[in-house]
């Protein structure tokens, strides 16, 4: 999803359908990230981190879901994003929000790292606050540089650009840690609900392995390219 800038500068249309889309989803993802900030601290003050899920996980559930969109616009060349990184980044998400989350909420209250009826253990609260955060951060930074630069100036402020560029650098293993503790919390509640369910689970949690560093490694030749202004803006 590192790309929503139009393919034709002359495309009008796809300007405009673009920046209604990016700057839906920049308002989107900042109340989810805010919301984040301000209740992660006070639910986990109050020893009620599980808290977390009733409060944002419906919202984070459908906000991601129009993430769908983005493959679609790569696919179809809307934008010059690849469409396999962009299908591998919103698969992973997908993944867990309808399968892992929505299926299986109690490994966020009841569950402790070995996937055990604990209530009260807070790794999978923690897991959760892990990907709201790095998810948030990365999409409120992402979309705000795409608003930007299709609404305001095609020279977007070198502070944006430099959050945009360098911040995966410690969001990426924050946010794929955490989606992998959750995988891995699911799979006892998935083993009881079939072999299917648990073999699609431990078989994404092997792909986490060299699709991570596909999508790091694609991240870093980005970076390069921008910070050393041997290319435009992705």
């Amino acid at each position: 999803m590192e790309n929503q800038t139009p393919r034709r500068a002359s495309a009008s249309a796809t300007q405009i359908y673009l920046l209604a889309y990016n700057a839906i989803c920049l308002g989107l993802w900042s109340v989810i990230t805010l919301r984040a900030v301000f209740l992660i601290p006070t639910l986990f003050a109050l020893g009620k981190p599980q808290g977390l899920l009733d409060a944002l996980f419906p919202f984070l559930k459908w906000t991601q879901t129009i993430a769908l969109l983005e493959i679609l616009h790569a696919a179809v060349g809307l934008v010059r994003a690849s469409p396999i990184t962009t299908a591998m980044q919103v698969a992973s998400r997908i993944l867990l929000v309808w399968v892992v989350l929505d299926m299986f909420p109690e490994i966020v209250s009841t569950t402790n790292s070995f996937g055990k009826s604990v209530p009260g253990s807070t790794s999978g609260p923690i897991a959760f606050a892990g990907i709201l955060m790095a998810w948030g951060t990365t999409e409120v930074i992402r979309y705000g540089f795409f608003v930007w630069k299709a609404a305001i100036s095609e020279r977007v402020p070198a502070g944006l650009t430099w959050l945009r560029y360098n911040t995966f650098f410690v969001l990426y293993p924050i946010g794929i840690s955490s989606e992998c503790l959750l995988m891995y919390l699911a799979l006892t509640p998935a083993a009881k609900q079939g072999q299917r369910l648990d073999l699609l689970l431990k078989t994404v949690l092997l792909i986490y392995v060299p699709g991570s560093y596909i999508l790091y490694t694609h991240m870093m030749a980005q970076r390069r390219k921008v910070m050393k202004g041997k290319g435009k803006s992705a």
